[in-house]
């Protein structure tokens, strides 16, 4: 498995992904992103994020003490009311469209300094239940199609803010990589009269060289043909379509399943690990596909090991075909690991 090198079917987006193990012993004298981030306090004065702190928009947070969401002072896509921009399909080559929707962020915690896995499990439990509100209430308007919750975590992706928090992109427009998944989705269903997910995590592999976790309402499971190195996804055993349709206790069992895998991380890169994260919910357009859709969570630390960044540079821009340097069976045995080795830290401490 070590020297694996093919080509593995992705079914949700339908493309192919390129499995290299050699190309993980390639020497490497490339730039190394080692945590030298300095110690954040409990509470920064200078955070917009931070309970009491005045954002550049002169608005004042509230003393918070919970998961809190507000609209974003600065979206990347306009309010209804505000657009501006007019469909035109009358040139085939210079198309346009308004891109209206809503922008949201999402603080996990007051505490400048902490993480979701870091959180309390009462702290993550609430934490979930804003994910499900968020979406019920965005996906609820009319002119919203698609709603994508997403974190990303650490100076790695590029976030500008190191307070712990999310954010909410609700589009007026179906994303392509939402169009791409509930296509392949509703044709799998029409082709073999059952969900894809729930059917691809039932065989074999998922069961023992992909599974990190298994619980009684989810899997954690590292995908056959992953697109980073050490990419998960949190896939509910039954079928639904969004964080909507879960019960309060699935929803808390969804909490701390999720948290054991972001702690993972942290064990395994030695480090509080950057992550993008990224809820899949059904769009909430009128599309009969929307029903075929099943609801995941899929994790994608830009790490490939704990100082080097997986980069998509000439061959992966140009081709879009990824390639991964960690098989996805030798990923998922070091993340079964890492619960052994969290384990023996608890002891230890």
């Amino acid at each position: 498995m070590s020297g694996v090198q093919e080509r593995r079917w992705q079914p949700l987006l339908e493309q192919w992904v390129i499995i290299s193990a050699a190309s993980s012993g390639r020497p490497w004298s490339g730039a190394t992103v080692a945590d030298t981030k300095p110690q954040q306090p409990v509470h920064d004065p200078d955070c917009y994020l931070c309970p009491g702190v005045t954002r550049a928009s002169d608005v004042v947070n509230p003393d918070y003490t919970a998961p809190m969401a507000f609209n974003n002072d600065f979206a990347s896509l306009a309010a209804s009311d505000a657009i501006t921009a007019e469909s035109d399909n009358t040139d085939d080559l210079c198309r346009k469209a308004p891109s209206n929707g809503v922008c949201r962020v999402l603080c996990w915690s007051p505490q400048h300094n902490t993480t979701l896995a870091n959180l309390s499990e009462q702290e993550m439990i609430q934490v979930a239940g804003l994910w499900q509100q968020e979406y019920a209430t965005l996906s609820a308007k009319p002119d919203i199609y698609n709603v994508l919750i997403f974190e990303n975590k650490g100076t790695e992706t590029g976030v500008s803010n190191l307070h712990p928090h999310g954010q909410v992109y609700a589009t007026g427009f179906v994303t392509e990589t939402a169009q791409r998944m509930r296509d392949s989705q509703q044709r799998y269903r029409q082709l073999h009269g059952k969900p894809l997910l729930q059917t691809l995590v039932a065989r074999p592999e998922y069961h023992e060289a992909l599974l990190v976790e298994r619980t009684a309402d989810f899997v954690t499971i590292v995908p056959y043909a992953a697109r980073f190195a050490y990419e998960t996804w949190v896939v509910p055993t039954r079928h639904v379509n969004s964080i909507a349709q879960l019960s309060n206790a699935e929803l808390a069992e969804l909490a701390l399943v999720y948290q054991r895998q972001a702690k993972r991380y942290d064990v395994l890169f030695e480090r509080s690990s950057p992550n993008v994260t990224l809820l899949h919910n059904a769009p909430c357009d009128k599309h009969d596909g929307n029903a075929d859709w099943c609801f995941h969570i899929a994790m994608q630390p830009p790490l490939r090991d704990p100082e080097k960044l997986k980069y998509l540079a000439g061959f992966e821009s140009g081709s879009a075909n990824i390639i991964n340097p960690v098989p996805p069976e030798v990923a998922a045995s070091q993340l079964r690991q890492c619960d052994e080795a969290s384990r023996a830290q608890a002891l230890i401490s």
